[in-house]
């Protein structure tokens, strides 16, 4: 190695003042011409990172989330109506038929935005054919109802459902984990991918300024000017450009962080009690409309409740909420998708939201208590009244308050979300043009700067 520097600086001894004026001038534009090539790569990267997650994955994992609810919210109402005789609960009618639009609408939504290929396309199509089975067994316990057959209305009632549970719900998971997966690979990825930028970026920039201020020296020692006034602008240009590179892909990587870590964890949290209450609520109406099967749609029951909200022993919900609001700390032993919210609070007035959805899950699961003590005390239809009920007090308004507050604390994310996006966007837009305008201001000044010293030795 030394042998070779040594050779290697007798070399540029040997070398006349022009020759080594055109070797910095021609390794000032190589360099530049890589700083230009870095600068773009990462710009774009960044930019891939974030259209992943604010505009691939994150709008196909909701659209999954909300088709979850959807079809959770057809088995509800569908359960409903058959409690009461043919034509008494229009409510549930007028909620199956506009969940079933919105699944249909969902369902084209989620086709028009494919992005990983099979993996989309499959469970897609799943829901696509299982809906068809699952509205033809719908239809049968409808007419089977509309009779009077019992026993014929529980059998299509129970293929329904089956279809619901084992195939409708389980492809709309299915899609939200594809996409889940996606942004999870891609924002590690990209995160990876910037600081590797980045540390390019600074090294190919700092030895594009070295050059610079070595040919500066050059020029103050070899031919006694002290400054050259077009490098100086070459070399202020060069590191107020690198900083403001910097200064743009960490501000970018910062506003993706915002997106994915404070924002979407909570939305993506939020989104899932809120299917997942669907699936309470149309195992509470089955309890009542199946009796054969009452234990094991209360069980159903309280392990989708403990999924979205499972409270330390010895607590109650009101409790918690006060522990949070006091403490304004994590609750040991609280678990589930509103813990997982709670603990990632960021954004101004979600706390607040967040604690309501809790308090409006305890206000329905006391009235679901409510309904099953009736229920058990042989008063059936006092049950199913309370039940299927829209008045304050009654299950279906505070499962209506749930939704209310769940929606609100969402909202607050999505703001952030859609926030942080633009602003990561805007954070690298139109940098390919201000990169080659940059270096190219770079690469003439360096030019205009050293041929007039060059044309000195012309002569």
């Amino acid at each position: 190695m030394s042998k070779i520097i040594a050779v290697s600086s007798k070399a540029i001894r040997g070398l006349t003042t022009p020759q080594l004026l055109k070797g910095g001038l021609y390794l000032t534009w190589a360099t530049s011409v890589l700083l230009l090539i870095a600068i773009i790569s990462g710009v774009q990267a960044q930019r891939q990172a974030i259209k992943t997650v604010g505009q691939d994955s994150t709008p196909s994992i909701v659209t999954a989330q909300r088709l979850k609810d959807g079809l959770a919210g057809m088995d509800a109402n569908i359960a409903n109506e058959l409690l009461v005789p043919t034509g008494q609960n229009q409510e549930a009618v007028k909620g199956y038929e506009e969940r079933y639009i919105r699944v249909t609408e969902r369902l084209v939504a989620a086709a028009e935005n494919i992005t990983f290929g099979d993996k989309e396309r499959k469970p897609i199509e799943t829901m696509q054919l299982g809906l068809g089975n699952y509205i033809a067994k719908i239809q049968q316990a409808r007419d089977s109802h509309a009779r009077g057959d019992t026993n014929g209305m529980l059998a299509a009632y129970r293929a329904s459902a089956e279809i619901m549970d084992k195939t409708l719900l389980p492809a709309a998971d299915e899609l939200d984990k594809v996409n889940l997966q996606a942004l999870e690979d891609t924002y590690t990825e990209k995160q990876v991918a910037t600081r590797k930028s980045l540390f390019s970026i600074f090294l190919i920039g700092m030895a594009l300024i070295v050059v610079l201020i070595g040919l500066q020296l050059f020029l103050s020692q070899r031919m006694r000017r002290t400054f050259n006034p077009l490098l100086l602008v070459a070399t202020a240009i060069a590191i107020a450009f690198l900083n403001y590179t910097a200064g743009a892909l960490l501000a970018a990587s910062q506003h993706l962080r915002v997106a994915k870590e404070d924002a979407f964890t909570s939305m993506h949290a939020l989104r899932q009690a809120r299917a997942i209450a669907y699936i309470a609520n149309a195992v509470e109406s089955r309890y009542l409309l199946d009796p054969a099967f009452a234990t094991n749609h209360e069980q159903a029951f309280f392990k989708n409740v403990s999924t979205i909200a499972q409270l330390p022993t010895g607590q109650t919900f009101e409790s918690v909420i006060e522990a949070y609001k006091s403490q304004g700390k994590k609750v040991d032993g609280f678990t589930g998708y509103l813990a997982d919210e709670l603990n990632n609070i960021t954004f101004a007035g979600e706390k607040e939201a967040t604690l309501a959805n809790l308090s409006s899950l305890g206000t329905y699961v006391a009235i679901d208590k409510q309904i099953r003590q009736l229920e058990k005390s042989g008063k059936h239809q006092e049950a199913i009244a309370l039940g299927i009920g829209n008045k304050p007090g009654q299950s279906d308004w505070a499962f209506e308050q749930f939704k209310t507050t769940n929606q609100k604390s969402f909202d607050i994310n999505q703001a952030a979300f859609d926030k942080a996006i633009q602003q990561g966007f805007h954070d690298v837009d139109s940098f390919e043009m201000t990169t080659s305008i940059a270096v190219s201001a770079i690469a003439l000044l360096t030019l205009f700067g050293l041929m007039p010293r060059i044309k000195e030795y012309s002569f």
